[in-house]
C-alpha cells in the first residue's frame, strides 16, 4: 500500500520530534539496537507499531524496514526504506522509531549491576586484609567514586587493577564523581589534571566516566541517562569532606551549625569571584575563597544513606578525625552517642563515646578492629533522602571493620591520604570498611 508524500511527511517531522524532545530515551535507546538486544526491540517495536494509530500502509512500511537481524546484510536490504521513511541512516532510524513508539530498555541495564549477597561481601572482608581485592572474585568488577577530586585514587585503582582484569578478560568499570566545575578557578589541586583524565579514558580495559561539577546527592539526570549505573560492587569516599560530613544536621541545630562554623572557621559570607559564585572565609587574619557550596552540611548520614544504597561494600578512606567520629556516632546503636546540640570535640569525646573512645585511640596506626567488637551496631536507619512519595526503606550495617592510618600496603589511595604523611599537626586518620544490607526493599 503506498504511502502519500503528505503523510510521510507529517510522519518524519513526528520522528524528529521525537528525537530532540526526549534526550534520556534517545540516549538510551542505543542499547536497545545492539546486536544483543535487538531480536527483543523488534519484537516490542513491531507490536507497538501494530497497535499504534499510524495509518495501516505506513504501518506495512514500516514492519518491511525492520531488520530481522543486525547484521550486514540485512542492514543493507532496509536501509533504503528506512531512510525514505525517516530521513535517517538505519541505526539512528531504528532508534528513533524505538523512541517514537515509546520501546524503553526494561530489562537491560547499559551497566552491569552488582547482585552479590551481603552474607557472601561479609565472608569476603572476614578473610582479605583489602577490601579492594573483592573486585577479582566477584562480577561485576565495578567501583563508584564519590568526590574523586583529582582522580589520584582513580588511577592507583586502576594500576592495580584493571591488568589482572584484562587477563581475566573482564573489564574494571569505574565512574567518579566530583563536584568540582572542571572550569572553576576556585578548588585548586583538587581538580583533575587533564593528562591524568586523558590517560584514564585511554585505557582499553577501563570502563571509565569522569562526571564533574556533578552533586553526588543529585543523580537523578545521570540514573534517567543511565551514565550510572544503579549498584556497584563497591562504593568508596575518600577524605570525606569537612565541614560537609563532619556535622549531623539531624541532631544538630541550624544555630549550633552556624555558631560552630563561625567559633571554627571565621566569618563567612556568598560573594563572587570574577564571574562565578565563591565563599568568602575570614580565617586566621586571611580571606580565603572556597566554592559556593562549601560550607553546606549533609552529615554523614546522608553520605552512609548514598554509599549503602548504591555498593553492595563501602570504603571511606583518609577520613579524618572529627569526620569519623561523627560517622561512628551514627553507627553505634546506643542513642547516648548522639547528644543533641553536642559539638563532638577532643573535649567531649570521652565522655560520649567511653570506652568505645578510649580503645579506638589506643589503636596503633595499622591496627584493626571490628566496631561491634567495642558496642554494637545500629540495627536500623532512618532514610534522610527520598521524599515522603517514595517507598519506606531501611537498611543497616552488618559489619564495620575499622583501620588507623591513611596508607595500607596494597590498598589503592588518594593523594589526599598520602598528604597525611607530612602533616604534623593532623593526628592519624582512618579508614572503614562497611558491608550494608536492607532492612525494607531500597
Amino acid at each position: 500500500m503506498p504511502v502519500d508524500s503528505d503523510s510521510l511527511a507529517a510522519f518524519r517531522k513526528q520522528v524528529s520530534s521525537a528525537r530532540s524532545l526526549d534526550v534520556p530515551s534517545w540516549d538510551a535507546s542505543r542499547h536497545l539496537v545492539s546486536p544483543t538486544n535487538w531480536p527483543a526491540t523488534r519484537k516490542t517495536l513491531t507490536d507497538a507499531i501494530e497497535v499504534s494509530s499510524t495509518p495501516d500502509g505506513l504501518k506495512q512500511h514500516l514492519m518491511a524496514a525492520l531488520p530481522a537481524v543486525l547484521g550486514a546484510e540485512d542492514r543493507a536490504s532496509s536501509a533504503d526504506l528506512l531512510k525514505q521513511l525517516t530521513g535517517l541512516p538505519p541505526t539512528k532510524a531504528l532508534r528513533a522509531l524505538c523512541v517514537l513508539f515509546d520501546v524503553r530498555p526494561k530489562s537491560t541495564t547499559k551497566w552491569p549491576l552488582s547482585t552479590v549477597s551481603p552474607e557472601t561481601i561479609d565472608r569476603f572482608i572476614q578473610e582479605h586484609r583489602n577490601p579492594f581485592d573483592v573486585l577479582l572474585e566477584q562480577v561485576p568488577a565495578s567501583v563508584l567514586d564519590l568526590g574523586a577530586g583529582d582522580l589520584s585514587f582513580a588511577e592507583e585503582l586502576t594500576t592495580l587493577y584493571e591488568p589482572s582484569l584484562t587477563a581475566l578478560n573482564r573489564p574494571l568499570v569505574l565512574h567518579c564523581l566530583d563536584r568540582l566545575d572542571p572550569s572553576s578557578q576556585l578548588g585548586g589541586p583538587l581538580h583533575a589534571p587533564p593528562l591524568r583524565l586523558n590517560r584514564l579514558r585511554a585505557k582499553s580495559g577501563l570502563q571509565f566516566r569522569f562526571y564533574g561539577d556533578q552533586d553526588m546527592f543529585a543523580l537523578d539526570a545521570l540514573e534517567r541517562d543511565q551514565r550510572l549505573a544503579a549498584r556497584y560492587l563497591i562504593v568508596t569516599c575518600w577524605a570525606p569532606a569537612t565541614p560537609t560530613f563532619a556535622y549531623e544536621p539531624t541532631r544538630l541545630s541550624p544555630h549550633c551549625l552556624a555558631e560552630e562554623l563561625r567559633r571554627t572557621k571565621g566569618d563567612f559570607r556568598q560573594t563572587r569571584h570574577e564571574k562565578e559564585a565563591a565563599l568568602e572565609v575570614q580565617h586566621a587574619g586571611r580571606s580565603l575563597l572556597f566554592p559556593p557550596w562549601k560550607f553546606d552540611i549533609r552529615g554523614p548520614l546522608a553520605l552512609l544513606e548514598l554509599m549503602a544504597t548504591r555498593g553492595a561494600l563501602c570504603v571511606l578512606g583518609a577520613v579524618d578525625s572529627q569526620v569519623c567520629w561523627e560517622i561512628l556516632s551514627q553507627l553505634i546503636d546506643d542513642p547516648r552517642v548522639r547528644p543533641a546540640d553536642l559539638v563532638l570535640s577532643s573535649e567531649t569525646l570521652p565522655e560520649v563515646f567511653g570506652e568505645t573512645y578510649r580503645r579506638l585511640s589506643a589503636l596503633p596506626i595499622g591496627g584493626s578492629c571490628l566496631l561491634s567488637d567495642l558496642a554494637p551496631l545500629r540495627q536500623s536507619f532512618p532514610s534522610v533522602l527520598r521524599t515522603p512519595s517514595d517507598k519506606p526503606a531501611s537498611y543497616r550495617f552488618r559489619q564495620v571493620r575499622i583501620q588507623r592510618g591513611a596508607l595500607f600496603e596494597g590498598i589503592p589511595a588518594s593523594s589526599t591520604a598520602r598528604r597525611f604523611q607530612n602533616m604534623a599537626e593532623e593526628t592519624p586518620p582512618w579508614l572503614l570498611t562497611l558491608v550494608p544490607e536492607p532492612v525494607a526493599p531500597f
